[in-house]
């Protein structure tokens, strides 16, 4: 898996793996998270890309490579003693007792004698930071600084989340006796109060100082609820308490709890390692207000007054650089994904950014990376009145401008709800000036010449193909047919299961009115090419077919309810497992759309009305 990964051009998604290990999702998936933990360890990651799949960073792949070798030639991985030792010391972690060597040993998969071997390397390994106390009567316990310990521990589960992005991901890198203290809800509750401060409080950390924080927190937790481990020191009442620090803790701690001073310190040690000027008072409020004024000055001399929202720029900036001022950039870690994101497609806010940070250098002598130059253009962006509220009109052409225009037209406004469509035409209606007032792009499902907008043209169907055009438009405007068009599955609906909410028609058979089945049949045909959208570019099918499709399923509806819990012949059932077997992502595809229906109708489709299905879409013949 590491070798396929090092080797590929592009990310590799899950169901190539599944494929070619030939294992369940959910194997690939346990595999992966050990492959990361392992691959952690040696300083690589194993990123995920949304909807492509996984990764190793370009700059991290000598590095990958110098492993294979090693493994190869049998070095192996060096996870040993180290990993050993990690293990023994969040075991121990989690325990309030003294735990008896056989059941450490146990506990670890190891001999008795191998763990008397492994306590003298503990001390060393952590270099005296804490050490392993022992009673012959009672067993072992871990012992040392309350704080240091639990930072010990959040860099230990940082290194296993790094790469990760999802609590479920988090979750299952968890130790599993920490599973047993810290359920999946109270991760994500932790994980989104860490993100709710820091929205809050405009900052923005990388990803690295978001899990050390986390590890921090759930270190904290085990520790504090679990344990009943609670640091002594003096309490006080949360009223008039404020700032990042104090209300992190608010979120995290239960409701009838004081405010603890010792806690409030270690959190703002963490905070301070991490990029987050929790103390507000260290930037000079003067200062700030001088400098924002002065940026605020700039834009409006240099771009004209009222192009940016210069109080939601003030409020916004003031917030952002309280943080980012008064924060050790010693160590500081560059977000890459924001820097190409900001580089590539908002270069002019990128470059205004440059210039307010230059002010920023001027009046305190804070100088800023390409992180922090990049977060103010994000704020520019989104204080520029030029930006806000913009959305692209689009027409949509067909042959008549009417039957296939109509689903396509519900079908764009479903996948992208950032298009305004103003109207459906035929090419001659688009000779008449008016049809094309105020539109920013055509969409067309056959060729156009002479246009006078942009045409984006697609099939009648708006497949995964389709959609990436539109995106690429929309992105890299009429550059749009210089661009390769060969990645698949990056449909912005690839996740929706029921998009045209077939569910919410609650079929009834007592029901007999027109608009009613017209209504339910309606969203069945938007369904259905929905999902045949959705098929492998091999099993494509054109508009004859999708039409025939369509009649297909229009006249059989009758029969599904006629012949609800028919039993299949043994040859049908055959052939039925041959599609499933020869044509495996077709097959999928095509069996949740039969069980959407068959839940939203109250029906069960037979075997050979699914067969029939598969006819129109498979370019072959089924035995």
């Amino acid at each position: 898996m590491l070798r396929i990964l090092t080797t590929a051009p592009a990310p590799v998604d899950m169901a190539f793996f599944c494929d070619r290990f030939q294992k369940s999702e959910r194997t690939i998936r346990y595999d992966i998270n050990s492959l990361k933990e392992i691959c952690g360890r040696a300083g690589v990651e194993i990123c995920y890309a949304k909807k492509k799949g996984f990764y190793i960073p370009v700059s991290q792949k000598v590095r990958c490579s110098e492993l294979l070798l090693g493994a190869e030639e049998g070095r192996g991985w060096n996870e040993g003693e180290e990993q050993r030792t990690e293990s023994l010391f969040l075991l121990l972690f989690q325990r309030k007792k003294r735990m008896p060597a056989e059941k450490i040993a146990e506990s670890l998969y190891m001999s008795r004698s191998t763990l008397m071997r492994l306590l003298p390397v503990f001390q060393e390994h952590f270099k005296g930071q804490v050490t392993i106390s022992s009673k012959k009567s009672e067993g072992y316990a871990l012992e040392g600084d309350e704080f240091v310990i639990r930072r010990l521990a959040a860099g230990i589960l940082a290194a296993r989340f790094r790469g990760s992005y999802t609590a479920e991901d988090w979750y299952l890198m968890l130790p599993d006796g920490f599973k047993q203290q810290i359920s999946l809800s109270r991760l994500l509750e932790v994980s989104d109060g860490i993100k709710k401060i820091n929205g809050r409080h405009n900052v923005w950390i990388s990803n690295r100082s978001f899990l050390n924080l986390l590890s921090y927190c759930i270190a904290r937790e085990i520790r504090r609820n679990q344990m009943k481990l609670v640091p002594e020191g003096k309490k006080s009442s949360w009223e008039g308490r404020e700032g990042y620090a104090v209300e992190l803790l608010k979120e995290l701690s239960f409701p009838e709890s004081l405010l603890e001073e010792k806690e409030l310190s270690w959190l703002h040690r963490v905070l301070r390692e991490n990029g987050v000027n929790a103390g507000s008072d260290q930037v000079d409020e003067e200062v700030l207000d001088r400098i924002l004024n002065r940026i605020i000055r700039y834009l409006e001399d240099t771009r004209g007054e009222g192009v940016f929202d210069g109080e939601g720029l003030y409020r916004d900036l003031h917030d952002h650089l309280k943080n980012s001022m008064g924060r050790d950039r010693e160590n500081e870690e560059e977000n890459q994904y924001i820097i190409e994101e900001i580089m590539d497609n908002y270069q002019s806010f990128y470059q205004i950014a440059r210039e307010c940070a230059a002010v920023v250098e001027q009046e305190s002598g804070v100088s800023f990376n390409r992180t922090e130059i990049c977060y103010i253009a994000v704020y520019l962006y989104k204080n520029c009145r030029d930006t806000v509220g913009v959305r692209k009109n689009v027409m949509v052409v067909c042959a008549t401008g009417k039957g296939v225009s109509n689903l396509l037209s519900m079908r764009v406004k479903n996948v992208f709800p950032n298009l305004n469509v103003v109207g459906q035409a035929s090419p001659y209606q688009l000779t008449q000036t008016s049809f094309l007032k105020n539109v920013d792009f055509v969409i067309s499902t056959i060729p156009m010449e002479h246009a006078k907008v942009p045409v984006v043209k697609i099939s009648g169907i708006l497949s995964e193909e389709d959609c990436k055009r539109i995106r690429e438009f929309l992105k890299y405007g009429e550059m749009l047919d210089e661009l390769p068009m060969n990645q698949e599955n990056e449909a912005s609906f690839g996740a929706k299961a029921d998009p045209f909410s077939l569910r919410e028609s609650t079929y009834d058979h007592t029901v007999q009115g027109v608009s009613y089945a017209a209504n339910v049949l309606s969203r069945l045909i938007l369904t259905l090419m929905e999902y045949t959208s959705k098929l492998p570019r091999k099993n494509q099918i054109d508009n004859e077919a999708m039409l025939g499709l369509i009649i297909h399923m229009t006249m059989a509806i009758p029969r599904w309810f006629e012949r609800e819990g028919e039993a299949a012949s043994h040859e049908l059932k055959a052939e039925y497992e041959s599609i499933r077997e020869n044509h495996k992502e077709c097959f999928t595809i095509m069996e949740k759309f039969f069980e959407l229906v068959e839940e939203s109708l109250q029906v069960k489709i037979p075997v050979s009305e699914k067969m029939a299905f598969f006819l129109y879409i498979i370019k072959e013949d089924v035995k």
